[in-house]
């Protein structure tokens, strides 16, 4: 029987051998779906910046897409991520005040958005045909810190949306920092703890496990609606 043990942390969101933050933006344009920095006494600090990147990357979905598409092609925290994330973060995106851009951040809520667009109404829960997906690919990038602890949790959120799919779908439909979000990390928590080696240590945020399991899951889904060829004779 594996035991575990899992530690969540209310960080900034970023893995924690992630680089410190690395652009900041100040916005006065009115563009299409802006990210408004949320406020309120209710807010914490981190919820904060995690609604307000996911509005962020709303807007950089719609505004380019494809921009958006080649930018998940590079592998999380390298060097090339975080130039093709840069490249996206433009004021046209950030209706007022000042946001602090995080790639780890960022990458999440672009999995989410794109998850909902395609998926919102329908999406697979079965995921038992899909090939294994090589989480490694790309690793051997110039990046930032052991690209290892990124793989390995890719590689446990895998496991995780493939026992618990209706969990994980409950999990990225749930607004962020909500009672809802909340609620799905209690149910998918246990799950997550079955998909870690014994032994092993883990210990990340909130937003670094919905970042995760968000990923798996659009990567997993797409995966299992892609149409099946037929062998030829």
């Amino acid at each position: 029987m594996r035991r575990s043990a899992i530690l969540f942390a209310v960080l900034s969101g970023a893995l924690l051998l992630a680089p410190a933050t690395h652009a900041q933006r100040v916005g006065s344009r009115l563009g299409p779906a802006p990210a408004q920095i949320p406020e309120g006494p209710g807010a914490s600090k981190e919820d904060r910046a995690r609604v307000a990147m996911y509005r962020y990357a709303e807007c950089a979905v719609d505004n380019s897409r494809t921009r958006v598409e080649l930018y998940l092609d590079t592998f999380p925290g390298s060097k090339a991520a975080h130039k093709a994330a840069s490249s996206l973060s433009t004021d046209e995106c950030l209706s007022s005040g000042q946001m602090t851009f995080n790639e780890s951040l960022f990458r999440s809520g672009v999995y989410d958005v794109l998850y909902l667009k395609k998926f919102r109404k329908d999406g697979p829960v079965d995921f038992a045909a899909v090939p294994a997906i090589d989480y490694a690919a790309g690793s051997d990038a110039e990046a930032y810190g052991d690209p290892q602890p990124r793989v390995a949790l890719r590689q446990i959120a895998d496991c995780t949306v493939r026992k618990a799919p209706q969990e994980s779908r409950k999990l990225i439909l749930s607004m962020v920092a909500s009672n809802a979000e909340g609620a799905a990390f209690a149910q998918i928590v246990p799950t997550v703890g079955g998909c870690v080696l014994e032994g092993f240590k883990l210990t990340f945020s909130k937003s670094v496990l919905r970042g995760v399991i968000g990923e798996a899951l659009y990567r997993l889904s797409v995966g299992e609606s892609q149409p099946t060829v037929a062998a030829k004779d």
